[in-house]
């Protein structure tokens, strides 16, 4: 059913068993343990609230739910006594083809007769879909009583979870399905759904018409919103560029020459006092070394934040002395192919190869267990090519899809903010490469015209 990620099941719970009055939503699953981690909390928490919970399924589903309801601790069979719980197994009580219009009039009478002093209402709602498959409903009354639904669910305090495996119906039900409900749960996520037809809108006649003209202003507002977002973005790299140099030049020049002007005065002091005081020259010399540690802390910290070699010398040289203190750090041997000048790129992209190089490195010291490490800068046809090649043991196909993997997001994100595109490739046993390509784009110079 698709390269999905194994729902969580336990948030699944905590979801469902959350849902709001007024909330209309459907679980598409593909197992009975995803089946039942959102019906056992939904059912249960409105029986904890002393709701009458209606719960509509054929004999079959019901009877497994509610025996899992069971092994919870849940006395169910005392709910079924009392009324608070209801099972209906047929989803109709009147016979002929599924009437959506019947159903909804039967529903209201329900809620109107749901409170009489031992329950606050019949409030949750749960529907196991499958019923509509023994009933042989025709999907398309299903899914126009679905949609009713939705006007049903805003105007009374009921709470409704529908849900539908996903391998018992058709592609074209659960597509009605799908456009039907506003909110969708799916792969233990509750997904605001996009795709949502409201009922006004879906009930009308000359319905393609309208789908027309709904997909394509979602397409226009999914593209402004991308824009944006893809403008948003850049701005907050650019800020927090500034902020970092900004940071740099505070650090480097107000509290390195503090402790320069630290380190002055008490080696002046130290002329003063008697020579022959061990104690004082021992100490003396402790206190030398501790600001000469934090002279150099202070300066590590301010090349961190923003080189200075990055700005006054250019991007080649850059790569180079992160090639070296990265060698000096680590051990690990780096082979640089570089231009023998300067690349006159602008600021945006010599920052951008910069930090995707320095973030490529953190990877290879935190995972690769790489012995040699090799870095190729070229500009070719108008491209900016760096490249990052160690030999260690290979980044898998699970890892560069793992959604925690926030560095090499943060790298595909700065190349392609430029325009560009940024690769990652491994081999087992035989180490991982990461491609960045970028366009040369147009260096701005002093007095251009902004």
């Amino acid at each position: 059913m698709g390269d999905t990620k194994p729902p969580d099941l336990l948030r699944l719970g905590e979801l469902t068993a959350g849902l709001g009055l007024h909330q209309h939503l459907c679980l598409i699953y593909e197992t009975q343990e995803e089946q039942f981690a959102a019906a056992l909390p939904f059912l249960r928490s409105g029986l904890e609230r002393r709701e009458k919970c209606f719960f509509v399924a054929d004999e079959k589903s019901g009877a497994a739910v509610l025996n899992a309801l069971r092994k919870t601790g849940t006395d169910v069979d005392r709910h079924l006594r009392s009324g608070a719980l209801i099972l209906a197994n047929k989803p109709y009580l009147k016979p002929g083809p599924f009437d959506p219009d019947w159903l909804i009039g039967f529903l209201s009478q329900s809620i109107q007769g749901g409170s009489n002093g031992k329950f606050s209402g019949m409030r949750t709602w749960l529907g196991e879909m499958t019923w509509a498959l023994v009933e042989e409903t025709a999907p398309e009354s299903l899914i126009e009583f679905e949609s009713k639904v939705n006007n049903f669910v805003r105007d009374h305090d009921v709470r409704a979870l529908c849900q539908y495996r996903r391998q018992h119906f058709s592609p074209e039900l659960i597509l009605g399905i799908i456009r039907t409900h506003p909110v969708v749960v799916y792969g233990g996520i509750i997904c605001n759904n996009p795709y949502y037809v409201p009922p006004d809108e879906f009930l009308k006649p000359n319905q393609a018409a309208r789908e027309v003209e709904r997909l394509l202003s979602n397409i226009l507002r999914w593209e402004q919103s991308l824009a944006q977002l893809q403008a948003l973005a850049g701005r907050l790299q650019t800020v927090r560029e500034d902020e970092r140099a900004k940071a740099a030049r505070d650090i480097h020049d107000e509290l390195g020459y503090a402790l320069a002007a630290i380190k002055l005065e008490f080696t002046a002091l130290l002329r003063d006092l008697p020579a022959d005081k061990a104690p004082v020259g021992q100490r003396s010399q402790s206190i030398l070394k501790l600001v000469d540690e934090a002279i150099q802390s202070i300066h590590r910290i301010a090349s961190e934040l923003r080189p200075g070699i990055l700005d006054d010398l250019g991007v080649v040289d850059s790569v180079e002395w992160v090639a070296e203190d990265f060698q000096t750090r680590t051990g690990t041997k780096v082979q640089l192919a570089l231009p023998e000048v300067d690349l006159a790129i602008d600021r945006e992209r010599s920052t951008a190869l910069f930090r995707i190089l320095q973030e490529a490195l953190t990877n290879v010291a935190r995972h690769a267990n790489a012995t040699q490490v090799r870095i190729r800068l070229a500009e070719e046809d108008g491209i900016l090519t760096l490249e990052i090649q160690d030999n260690g043991r290979g980044i898998t196909a699970e890892q560069l899809s793992a959604i925690n993997s926030l560095g090499i997001l943060g790298m595909r994100e700065r190349s392609r903010l430029l325009g560009g595109e940024l690769v990652v490739s491994g081999v087992p046993a035989l180490g991982t490469t990461v491609t960045v390509r970028i366009p040369v784009g147009t260096q701005k110079r002093p007095g251009d015209e902004t």
